[in-house]
């Protein structure tokens, strides 16, 4: 039992000599407990998050299962354990019958091998499967975000996977949700001069804020608007700023060479411009309005 979190099946016992009464009583004694249909705990201890994920797919071995939805999201450390929402899908030409605190899907052909992957033992949907399913079964776009954020924070979003699993299942139920949802993370063609242009017309309504130099070379950076009188850098970052790990020590070396050379530093995402233009335009003021004793004007501490 231990090799299975604590678990075990009826195959198992009968194979270590137990008959169909023994096994009855162990039960009844509360030795056993049962979890799902041939399969089962010990009777005197808890069961652990691991063992609550491992037994639906125990409960299927010997065929091609994996959690799935909900379920993929607990494995994945998305969202909470929990035994009503445990998901299995299997390869079948028939969906089974739901079993008591299971629900089982199916599918009739195996999904591509990039969709299913195996943490911790347990074999379930990858993250960019697992959103679709959940969008497919009602989850809304807030709780989507939150999947999304939550896989991010981790490292788990695999950028170029998401998109080629998007692409293979475009038109299935859930897909255009997901990639309405993930719109931000996904990549683009043109994407950075995109966002330099859009943020070149928003600056032009707004005649206060100074005119930058544009894509000048500090030292050996290259940046994308600079304030000299002020110090000031300003960085567009046009791809999701946490997507590949090179992109974040370049902009942080970048960061660091600034800061080192007496400028201040202002980043703004995609994601923030489309979002936050009052923000950006809070922040930018208050930079370029600092004084040399490093004070902030306080009408610039309102938004605009």
């Amino acid at each position: 039992m231990r090799r299975n979190s604590g678990l075990i099946t009826r195959g198992e016992l009968e194979k270590a000599g137990f008959r169909n009464g023994e096994i009855k009583g162990l039960i009844a004694h509360g030795e056993l407990r049962r979890i799902h249909r041939g399969v089962y705990a010990d009777g005197r201890a808890p069961l652990s998050d691991q063992a609550l994920l491992k037994a639906p797919l125990l409960a299927f071995a010997g065929r091609n299962v994996w959690l799935s939805g909900q379920a993929a999201s607990m494995g994945w450390g998305l969202e909470r354990v929990s035994l009503p929402k445990l998901e299995v899908t299997v390869v079948a030409s028939a969906t089974p019958r739901d079993r008591a605190n299971l629900r089982v899907r199916s599918v009739r052909v195996p999904p591509h091998p990039s969709e299913l992957r195996t943490r911790n033992g347990l074999r379930m949907s990858s993250i960019a499967r697992l959103l679709i399913e959940r969008a497919a079964t009602g989850a809304d776009p807030e709780r989507l975000h939150a999947l999304i954020e939550g896989a991010v924070r981790r490292n788990l979003l695999d950028i170029p996977d998401l998109a080629a699993t998007l692409q293979r299942h475009t038109g299935h139920a859930g897909t255009f949700m997901v990639h309405v949802t993930c719109e931000e993370y996904l990549p683009h063609l043109d994407r950075k001069s995109g966002l330099e242009r859009a943020f070149d017309r928003w600056l032009a309504k707004h005649p206060e804020i100074p005119p930058p130099q544009r894509n000048i070379k500090l030292g050996p950076w290259e940046i994308d608007c600079h304030w000299p009188e002020q110090d000031l850098a300003l960085e567009l970052d046009g791809r999701p700023y946490h997507t590949v790990i090179e992109d974040i020590e370049r902009d942080n070396r970048k960061n660091i060479w600034l800061q080192a050379n007496g400028k201040r530093v202002l980043r703004v995402t995609d994601s923030r411009f489309g979002r936050d233009k009052p923000g950006v335009y809070r922040d930018l003021k208050a930079l370029l309005a600092v004084g040399s004793d490093g004070d902030c004007p306080a009408e610039y501490r309102e938004a605009a």
